[in-house]
């Protein structure tokens, strides 16, 4: 699905945007499926560390205010299997549950979540920040390595700013945030 939003917010709480769509995609997962979600940064929501879904948040920008955000949210819903070549990465909803739902009734359920969840992102980003720790394995004490136009860097999470960009702590003890890259996760404590 995708939806167009026009919060009246600077560009830089976009990343916001991104992290409260995860959060709701997750949460609908866990409580409405009992499917145990896990978000990986910033815009992947796994299940047993395969991806259920993808989240893309495309931007229009002018001066420093965000005119409006096109939210794209993939989720894998009725796949009953995956080309050879993802599916050791890839599941779905009904792989996980063995129940078939509609996209439309999956996006029934999910959608006053993401209402929920986008309005606190535009008025009380520490709660969405949170939350998202809470649902993200990956989010404290992992091993990444993170590559991005800039280079590749690899450290220890140390979880999001307030703005929702990464914190990974280098070998000699340097924060870095993170605000774009891939993130891959090595391994967690």
């Amino acid at each position: 699905m995708s939806l167009i939003l026009r919060p009246q917010v600077t560009a830089s709480a976009a990343a916001m945007i991104t992290l409260a769509a995860a959060v709701a995609v997750a949460e609908t997962l866990r409580l409405e499926f009992q499917v145990a979600s896990d978000i990986k940064w910033p815009n992947d929501v796994l299940v047993g560390g395969r991806k259920i879904c993808g989240i893309l948040v495309e931007a229009s920008i002018e001066g420093d205010r965000l005119q409006y955000g096109v939210v794209g949210i993939g989720v894998n819903i009725a796949q009953r299997f995956f080309p050879e070549e993802v599916t050791e990465v890839a599941t779905s909803l009904f792989l996980e549950t063995g129940r078939a739902i509609m996209p439309e009734d999956f996006g029934a359920i999910m959608l006053p979540r993401l209402d929920h969840w986008y309005a606190a992102s535009m008025s009380k980003a520490d709660a969405v920040i949170a939350r998202w720790g809470e649902l993200s394995s990956s989010a404290h004490d992992c091993l990444v390595r993170v590559e991005s136009s800039d280079g590749a860097v690899e450290g220890v999470t140390r979880g999001l700013t307030a703005t929702g960009a990464l914190i990974v702590e280098l070998a000699n003890g340097e924060r870095r945030e993170i605000v774009s890259g891939d993130v891959r996760v090595r391994t967690c404590c």
